[in-house]
């Protein structure tokens, strides 16, 4: 079997842990909440192993799209490691006042030609203008987060690994763009609580808080428990949630 990385211990002796997404700033989100779960554990990215699959998200819910995507990555990377996991999430912006849209099609809810992907701005500002004129502004962000791929256990058994976990908050849509950071529809959702937006908060602050931190500190415990089974030990500090 290959090394990936090209150090002989990282496919031997460690569990990697595979983000399944293309989404850099996912990525940048993502990983400092996994890394300190235990020093035999790696965070890879797609880009870090050079692959850039095409995944087309045709499943009608989150939970759909989130296995979709983590049985093709567990499939591509099969023959890479002999200890992994494959973590893919979806997620979704359900707005009331549009009847839970757009939900599992918050990343292409601006209408774009055929063939094309809507940017960021694109969808935030196809938001606002559905929401035009309404004042009942309350609405959610929900991750999915699907985890596929197989550890050994002490006896030298295989252990197959196939769940989902999940995370939610609620809040509401502002009437305006406020803040420069986190992407995507950050600039107009204030969470529940709050008086800023997503995107007025610190990378740490919105991770405390936000549907993907929840979704994440849930896969957190679940890989924690499978690597314990595993006879890993698994650290508990400040970079896990």
């Amino acid at each position: 079997m290959a090394d990936p990385s090209g150090h002989a211990d990282t496919v031997k002796h460690r569990v990697a842990i595979m983000l399944a997404t293309g989404n850099r700033d996912k990525v940048r989100e993502i990983r400092p909440m996994l890394e300190g779960i235990s020093p035999m554990l790696q965070v890879w990215s797609l880009a870090d192993l050079g692959l850039a699959p095409e995944i087309e998200e045709t499943e009608p819910t989150l939970q759909g799209n989130a296995r979709l995507k983590a049985a093709a990555i567990f499939r591509l990377i099969d023959e890479r490691f002999e200890r992994f996991i494959a973590l893919a999430d979806d997620t979704g912006l359900e707005v009331d006042a549009l009847g839970g849209a757009p939900g599992v099609r918050s990343a292409r809810f601006a209408p774009v030609p055929e063939g094309a992907s809507p940017s960021y701005e694109q969808n935030v500002e196809h938001l606002m203008l559905s929401m035009a004129g309404t004042t009942g502004r309350t609405a959610r962000f929900r991750t999915v987060i699907a985890m596929k791929g197989r550890l050994q256990l002490p006896d030298g058994n295989i252990m197959p690994i196939d769940d989902t976990v999940d995370g939610l908050i609620e809040g509401a849509i502002t009437n305006e763009r406020r803040g420069q950071g986190g992407f995507g529809y950050d600039p107009v959702f204030m969470p529940e609580g709050s008086t800023r937006t997503f995107a007025e908060m610190r990378i740490e602050e919105k991770n405390a808080i936000s549907h993907r931190g929840r979704a994440i500190a849930a896969a957190v415990a679940r890989i924690r428990e499978l690597m314990a089974r595993c006879g890993f030990e698994t650290n508990h500090n400040a970079n896990c949630p």
